[in-house]
């Protein structure tokens, strides 16, 4: 569950800073998505690495 709150929390802060730099609404979901995602499967996507 932290996981989940930590990975809305930062994909939305990274979606805040592309929308006040861009203003392009594509770029901020891509970015906001991308984050979050990251976030949610960091753990496994490092596992895999190592």
């Amino acid at each position: 569950m932290r996981r989940f709150l930590l990975g809305l929390i930062l994909g939305t802060a990274g979606s805040g800073i592309t929308w006040a730099a861009t203003e392009h609404p594509t770029w901020t979901a891509v970015i906001g998505i991308t984050v979050a995602v990251l976030v949610w499967f960091g753990e496994f996507i490092l596992d895999d690495l190592t």
